[in-house]
């Protein structure tokens, strides 16, 4: 319970927002049975993490094109429309380096998918394989730039312009017509 509060909280106001007392409030609790049971403030962030994870995933599996990676970009970028404070969450407010590899291999989710997603499952991953690949840092960096943009609220765009936006990014760093991304 004291989960599912901290990343309802998280989705409807940002990480900010998740403190015991907020928790407490949110279960309509008082604080004093939460400190008894909260294992840490990290604990909790790991969870989070997790769910949220899990929540974009859901996005970068929908179909919305015939190419399961262009999928994935325009799902990561329309989650980050969507689902504003759990993109900034994951991040800006809680990031992982390359470098913190948390269950690395035991995420759910995207990770049962890696060959079809070209191996590529999390940031780590996407960091590791984009020192390798200018393609990938550039198609990367490109994705993660407009997601920023449109969580941010500088930018507004529907669907079908975000997915276009992505093609013709693919296309050009590719040098293939309707490109990947």
């Amino acid at each position: 319970m004291i989960v599912s509060a901290a990343f309802a909280l998280t989705r409807e106001e940002g990480w900010a927002s998740v403190t015991a007392r907020n928790i407490a409030r949110k279960l309509h609790s008082s604080t004093m049975p939460l400190y008894s049971s909260l294992r840490s403030m990290e604990a909790i962030a790991g969870e989070v993490r997790m769910r949220a994870e899990i929540c974009m995933q859901e996005y970068q599996r929908r179909s919305y094109s015939a190419d399961c990676l262009v999928d994935a970009a325009i799902g990561y970028v329309v989650f980050a429309r969507d689902e504003k404070h759990l993109f900034r969450f994951l991040y800006v407010d809680r990031p992982l380096s390359a470098a913190q590899s948390y269950r690395h291999g035991e995420a759910p989710g995207l990770a049962k998918d890696a060959v079809a997603l070209g191996g590529v499952v999390d940031l780590a991953d996407q960091a590791a394989t984009a020192m390798q690949d200018p393609r990938i840092l550039k198609s990367w960096a490109f994705s993660h730039g407009l997601a920023s943009l449109i969580s941010s609220g500088v930018i507004d765009l529907p669907d079908d312009h975000i997915a276009a936006l992505l093609l013709e990014m693919g296309a050009a760093i590719y040098g293939q017509e309707g490109g990947t991304t």
